[in-house]
């Protein structure tokens, strides 16, 4: 009887790490346009999850009479896009599979700086740089392992419950006795609030006709500054972009948090 329950058990664990595997694997096998405004803290999450994640990440400022200035992330330095190359799509080798804007409270991304459908199908907003909401509607969309959850916690100094209140992807042998005695009712309902969807493709899958045109014409653009190379490196370097974007590729805010 002993030796049926440990088989038992040890079934049980092989299904759960299974099943995390394959979650994870879901949003690691697609890219991911992330846009943040450029302010400190939102920015360092963006450059954390380009660390973890296929991500093209763009930073956005939006000033006075509708001037808005967007850079891109290389992995190692920030670069220019100029508003017309993000509109036509012609800032990346491969386009996103979705994309995720962050925005500040009360300060709209404008309807003219969405991403066009004709590249990007799925659209959604997180309406907060509150780091603990943020990180938990993050940590949705990504599904984070317990590795990132925990990691994140570590790394914002936010309790692990704070930033992950249903406890998503943290199986029994992760929590103490008295957390499996808490009650059960779903957390952090709240926090929907922050979130948007714009709009969603009707299929997740691409059409194999939409991935052979999208191989074809890749290497046809010479002068685009986004590449998915590298695990997270989403921009080629300041060598392959044209110097008269470059005078004002950095940022100060990115000078803060190297």
């Amino acid at each position: 009887m002993k030796k049926y329950r440990i088989l038992m058990l040890w079934h049980i664990a092989v299904i759960l790490v299974c099943t995390a595997m394959h979650s994870a694997a879901a949003r690691k096998d697609e890219i991911t346009l992330v846009m943040v405004p450029r302010e400190d803290a939102a920015v360092q999450l963006g450059m954390d999850i380009a660390n973890k994640y296929p991500t093209l990440l763009v930073s956005y400022r939006l000033g006075a009479n509708d001037i808005v200035s967007l850079h891109g992330w290389t992995g190692t330095q920030w670069v220019n896009v100029s508003t017309e190359d993000f509109l036509a799509g012609s800032f990346f080798r491969k386009g996103p599979d979705s994309t995720l804007i962050v925005e500040s409270k009360g300060v709209e991304v404008p309807a003219t700086l969405l991403p066009p459908p004709d590249w990007c199908a799925s659209v959604a907003k997180i309406t907060t740089t509150e780091m603990r909401p943020l990180l938990h509607l993050m940590g949705q969309y990504y599904d984070f392992s317990f590795k990132d959850w925990n990691w994140f916690s570590k790394r914002y100094n936010l309790d692990l419950d704070a930033i992950n209140p249903e406890g998503l992807n943290v199986s029994w042998y992760h929590k103490r006795m008295e957390d499996h005695l808490k009650s059960s009712e779903v957390k952090g309902n709240s926090d929907l609030q922050f979130w948007v969807t714009i709009r969603q493709a009707m299929s997740t899958e691409r059409s194999l006709e939409a991935a052979n045109t999208e191989s074809s014409t890749a290497d046809e653009i010479v002068s685009d500054p986004f590449t998915n190379d590298a695990p997270s490196a989403v921009i080629m370097g300041a060598a392959d972009t044209p110097a008269e974007l470059l005078g004002d590729a950095t940022p100060a805010a990115s000078e803060e948090i190297q």
